[in-house]
């Protein structure tokens, strides 16, 4: 298990200015912005089968020491299975959890050249997501390939899983990946040192309750293997941000503190703090908040983000 981290992990990239065109100028202004708050202590930066979407040189350029990074590959993971519905680690299907695991060795391979161009270890660590659908999935392929990516020399980065949405009979999924049991059980059966990462929204729209988010917590810590905690919201109902239950990152809800947050977020102070008080201390934390598509405007995407870390140290 890597060192913890002295402060919050931010995913920007969520809610970033450019998402409807490249415009590295702009992209450069909101980074720096966000982090400017010194509570700051490094992104999540999606990997969508690159270090950068658009461009490698930009990201080199723009995380700084003392800046760490979390490299989520659900990016690339996700839209891969919708395209072919047998790709993932925890795949039955053998080509497919072949061509998964390829995409996982040219991770591994990014993560080194970024380090390498940095001149420092900057890779906190590695999320990685246990697709396709849970039909098309299994326990034993998951195991097989926990226990060969952990045999790998990651450059110092550690492995986790992030669990996403699990596949729940009557319940239109957003993922619909493995059972966070059965992905304990994977990384157990494997005899790995891999841990576990969650996501607030995603546990809430998976069990369709907010209260409920801390079993989710409970059952990772009890194993022993919760290493991350990422904040986002969820609505279950139409809304800016799309249909009910979607994996939107919605803000926090609305209130007096949350000047910028949404109005119908079922992601509340109250909440966020019943979640950290379930946490073992040691979990790193951090927040992925979008925004409504349009505008490129910087301020306000700044202090939404900001005003979501205020709320955790609040509730801390």
């Amino acid at each position: 298990m890597n060192q913890p981290m002295s402060g919050y992990v931010v995913g920007a990239y969520a809610a970033t200015p450019t998402a409807g065109g490249w415009d590295p100028e702009l992209e450069s202004q909101y980074y720096a912005a966000v982090a400017a708050d010194t509570r700051v202590a490094g992104f999540e930066l999606p990997w969508l089968g690159a270090l950068h979407p658009h461009d490698e040189e930009w990201l080199i350029a723009n995380l700084p020491a003392p800046l760490t990074a979390v490299i989520t590959d659900v990016p690339h993971v996700f839209p891969t299975v919708l395209k072919q519905p047998t790709y993932g680690l925890a795949s039955a299907d053998e080509e497919g959890r072949a061509q998964a695991m390829a995409d996982a060795r040219r991770l591994k391979e990014d993560v080194r050249r970024l380090h390498q161009r940095l001149g420092r270890q900057a890779v906190h660590t590695v999320e990685l997501h246990a697709g396709p659908r849970a039909d098309q999935a299994g326990v034993e392929p998951l195991v097989a390939s926990l226990t060969e990516l952990a045999g790998w020399d990651w450059d110092g980065a550690e492995l986790v899983l992030e669990h996403s949405d699990a596949l729940v009979a009557g319940q239109t999924p957003e993922k619909g990946f493995l059972p966070l049991a059965d992905e304990i059980a994977a990384i157990q059966q494997s005899g790995t040192q891999l841990g576990v990462t969650l996501n607030w929204g995603r546990s809430a729209l998976e069990l369709r309750d907010p209260n409920r988010v801390v079993e989710h917590i409970a059952q990772a810590r009890e194993a022993g293997l919760l290493r991350g905690f990422l904040f986002s919201g969820v609505t279950d109902t139409s809304e800016q941000f799309g249909r009910p239950w979607a994996d939107a990152h919605n803000p926090f809800r609305a209130s007096d503190l949350h000047g910028h947050g949404d109005e119908v977020s079922l992601l509340t102070d109250n909440l966020a703090r019943d979640a950290i008080a379930a946490l073992d201390p040691q979990t790193w934390l951090g927040i992925k908040m979008s925004w409504p598509a349009g505008g490129t405007e910087i301020e306000d995407r700044v202090a939404m983000l900001h005003e979501s870390l205020d709320a955790l140290d609040r509730v801390r």
